[in-house]
């Protein structure tokens, strides 16, 4: 009994003493007493914990910002892009279709030229090989519009006409651009990103992609519309350049700028460009210039009618008899927009004398605007000319001009009082009105 180990003698005669140490003796050997140390972290812990806890919205805004930001850019982008396309398309198109201009004239005032119309269309469908640009010239009323429209009109694809406008109060040569991109379906809209914008604009160009003026970008956006047309079908698009010499009045740097292209593209056979002028200054000026090397001669020059296209024109087009059609041809000849306005006035009864007067009043006026009236500057220089023509058949080769007067040919060559024809370089009186009013006015040049 006296023999029992002693730690069992501890238990028996303090059992509180015993679970006390029990006690101590489990905590210490699963959770120790915190140090110094561990306490740090802890503090740490909660701080991390709750800055993130504050950060986190704005974390996931930024990341909602940045995505919103780089889809604004995607579909930007991707709406550039498609209006670019889309502008493409249609400007290709256009090429592919030629614009075919209407042609507004009634049928019984129009005097048909079937071998002027076919001759024509002959140049408005160029081969392959085709290395050259065209040049038509007609006096102001020959009706070399209205024939160039309709061929124009009738060969359709890859014929682009443009008409240069005529605003004698608006000589802005944008005129001559806004109508050049409208002939080719072409928009002057700026498709190009916000993004791009913004680059242009922190670089200093006031967000503007393309500064060159409006005609320039047309004329590159149809040779760009060219090239499609000519890989498709083997040959060049034709582009026709009407009432050019307006161009002469506004700004004929750009007149020679035109010409300087067409010059090129004939060399590479990109296109065929047609001038048409209604002024014998045009053609003058583009003859004394090194790329006329190119152009196709002889230069194409669409005249009045005949006496038997201008009768029959008076007698079965608009029924007029032949005795008082035969009075209006002596007065103002074949020219066609001066048949048409006296057989007008004569159909609206008014006296031939009345018409006469008229006829005479506007050679006044083209006289007036040429300075060639009596007491104006060049009606000695006018004087000169009209005797010549007179004792000369009513021609003169236009190297006798600079002689004869020390005036700039070009300078007389305006305003509708002479003509000038490129393919035999002479001079005549612009319309058999002109030499009437003369004729009956002797004292002119006395």
């Amino acid at each position: 009994m006296f023999s029992q180990p002693q730690k069992f003698a501890i238990r028996n005669s303090n059992p509180v003493l015993f679970q006390s140490s029990l006690s101590r003796s489990y905590t210490n050997s699963t959770s120790p007493p915190p140090s110094p140390q561990d306490d740090s972290s802890s503090s740490y812990l909660n701080k991390f914990a709750k800055a993130t806890a504050k950060r986190l919205p704005t974390v996931i805004i930024g990341k909602l910002v940045v995505a919103g930001v780089v889809g604004l850019i995607s579909v930007d982008l991707l709406y550039a892009g498609y209006r670019n396309g889309h502008n493409k398309r249609l400007l290709n198109k256009t090429v592919e279709n030629g614009t075919q201009p209407n042609v507004k004239i009634k049928e019984n005032t129009f005097a048909p030229r079937p071998d002027i119309m076919e001759y024509l269309k002959q140049i408005l469908r160029p081969d392959e090989d085709a290395s050259y640009y065209h040049v038509i010239c007609g006096e102001h009323g020959t009706g070399k519009t209205i024939l160039t429209r309709r061929a124009s009109r009738e060969v359709g694809q890859g014929v682009i006409y443009v008409e240069i406008p005529s605003d004698p109060k608006d000589k802005d040569i944008e005129l001559f651009g806004k109508a050049f991109g409208e002939s080719l379906n072409f928009k002057f809209e700026e498709h190009i990103s916000f993004t791009a914008q913004l680059k242009n604009k922190i670089l200093g160009s006031n967000g503007k992609v393309d500064e060159r003026p409006k005609w320039r970008r047309a004329l590159e956006a149809f040779k760009s519309a060219g090239a499609v047309y000519k890989a498709k079908h083997n040959k060049p698009p034709v582009i026709v350049y009407d009432n050019i010499s307006e161009l002469l009045n506004v700004d004929p740097e750009v007149l020679d700028a035109l010409q300087n292209d067409a010059k090129m593209n004939a060399d590479h056979r990109e296109y065929v460009a047609v001038f048409v002028s209604s002024e014998g200054s045009v053609p003058r000026r583009m003859e004394s210039r090194s790329v006329w090397s190119r152009a196709k001669k002889p230069v194409i020059e669409i005249g009045d009618l005949s006496k038997e296209e201008s009768m029959k024109y008076l007698t079965e087009k608009r029924k007029i008899n032949e005795v008082d059609a035969k009075k209006l041809y002596e007065l103002v000849g074949g020219r066609i927009v001066d048949l048409k306005t006296v057989a007008d006035d004569f159909l609206a009864k008014q006296p031939f004398e009345v018409i006469k007067q008229q006829v005479f009043g506007t050679v006044f006026d083209n006289l007036e605007k040429a300075e060639m009236n009596p007491g104006q500057s060049n009606h000695e220089a006018a004087k000169i000319i009209i005797k010549a023509l007179i004792n000369s058949n009513d021609m003169l080769h236009v190297s006798k001009l600079r002689e004869m007067t020390k005036v700039e040919p070009s300078k007389l060559l305006k305003n509708n009082v002479f003509a000038y024809h490129p393919v035999n370089k002479t001079v005549t009186f612009q319309s058999r009105s002109t030499e009437c009013y003369i004729h009956e006015n002797e004292k002119f040049i006395n």
